[in-house]
């Protein structure tokens, strides 16, 4: 009963089109190949009950991921998605990888290049903003999309700086108004004289921007909501601003920061700090600053990225998780992503993905995709599936850890250890 009849697929058989990436030529194809031999040795069911879904280390200083198991992060991405999903019942994100598509069946894959494993076959709720799921499967893709474009860039000999846009917060500001005054006061600021001749001196020729968003609940000050923007600047040759002298540095600095404060004046956000309202950075600053993430994480993932001093959305998810109690966690990321619905991730200046090729992809399209050259591992069956989905413990995450670590036997195996389990709830 509940048995799903697909027939498993052909060893040589392709998933998906040949798509060709811009700028770089890569060529992705999923090529599906045989289950692989069983290996000699079984799985030890005791990781379940001892599993640490800890997935990463953090620089001290900083508070940035420095190096982490992607099982191990997927896991805790998988539990974090329950967390959110206990917040928004009813919607996409209630469905999202826990409902199967229909007339498709429930598989198993791993990838040949990265060694992780995914489902297939499963409804995807596409968000970026609520789902720590779908968001890191968006992001990463988006990722690739600016590493081409830079790529690119930089080999035709121009380069690539960056500007940061802070505006000032206090505690107790409702972050749609905040966001819907910054926004304002960034028009105004594209759209001054002064700024645009700047700009046009540094030979900027394109932009893209991405909105980064923490709080500062746990911090002494406090002051609320602290939304600011990335922008990557894509400019002309020799306009590497680390090979200009600290006046002619200084000079664009003052210019930019006086339009950028006057602009925030104008919107109703009050005057930024010179400190800390306006910094123009060259590239190789730009990846000091945000230390082992590297430039383009900094762009696609500001929102997931661990904080020190001020905590992320998904940051709310771990603490809610931690602590059923801290009801302000579950409150701020509900206005969180209810304001941050249906905004987008990141934004190109009119003509830059043109310029590079780039694919215009909606984040449901993205967050469909299984685009890593992968085998297939074998199929779960709706009964099984119930099982996995009635643990106390969400453990959809652990079923992937285990058929990447030790191979479709090791699934196998916890499936059995579980078995029943969705009758009995």
């Amino acid at each position: 009963m509940g048995i799903l009849t697909t027939d498993r697929p052909a060893v040589g058989v392709k998933r998906g089109d040949r798509a060709q990436l811009a700028a770089n030529g890569r060529l992705a194809a999923h090529t599906h190949g045989a289950q692989g031999k069983k290996p000699k040795t079984g799985v030890s069911l005791g990781i379940y009950a001892k599993y640490d879904f800890r997935a990463s280390k953090t620089d001290p200083e900083t508070g940035e991921i420095i190096q982490f198991d992607p099982m191990a992060a997927r896991v805790q991405r998988f539990i974090l998605q329950s967390v959110a999903r206990s917040f928004f019942p009813k919607s996409r994100l209630d469905k999202c990888l826990r409902i199967r598509n229909k007339f498709q069946s429930i598989e198993v894959w791993k990838s040949r290049e990265h060694q992780t494993a995914h489902y297939s076959g499963l409804q995807t709720c596409g968000s970026v903003w609520r789902c720590p799921v779908c968001s890191a499967k968006i992001a990463e893709r988006r990722r690739l999309d600016l590493i081409d474009a830079m790529d690119a860039h930089k080999a035709a000999g121009w380069c690539v700086n960056m500007l940061t846009l802070t505006c000032p917060h206090q505690h107790g500001d409702n972050l749609g108004d905040l966001l819907s005054k910054q926004s304002k006061a960034l028009k105004l600021f594209w759209s001054d004289k002064t700024v645009k001749s700047v700009l046009f001196q540094m030979g900027t020729i394109g932009q893209i921007r991405a909105l980064e968003v923490t709080h500062g609940r746990l911090s002494q000050q406090n002051n609320g909501w602290h939304p600011h923007y990335h922008v990557l600047m894509f400019q002309g040759v020799n306009v590497d601003l680390g090979r200009f002298d600290d006046a002619q540095m200084r000079d664009w600095q003052v210019r930019l920061y006086l339009r950028w404060a006057n602009a925030c004046k104008l919107a109703g956000l009050g005057e930024p700090s010179f400190e800390h309202g306006l910094k123009l950075d060259d590239g190789s600053r730009a990846e000091k600053y945000i230390t082992k993430w590297g430039l383009e994480d900094e762009m696609t993932k500001g929102h997931t990225k661990k904080a020190l001093h001020g905590e992320t959305p998904f940051d709310f998810l771990r603490a809610y998780l931690a602590d059923k109690t801290d009801k302000q966690a579950a409150a701020l990321f509900i206005e969180f992503a209810n304001t941050f619905k249906g905004k987008r991730q990141l934004h190109w200046s009119k003509g830059l993905k043109q310029r590079y090729l780039v694919a215009d992809k909606s984040d449901e399209s993205l967050a469909a995709e299984t685009d890593d050259a992968a085998h297939y591992l074998g199929m779960i069956t709706l009964d099984q599936w119930r099982d996995v989905l009635a643990q106390p413990v969400d453990c959809r995450g652990l079923v992937l850890k285990l058929a990447a670590s030790g191979g479709w036997d090791a699934v196998v195996a916890f499936l059995d250890s579980i078995k029943g389990a969705g009758v009995r709830s």
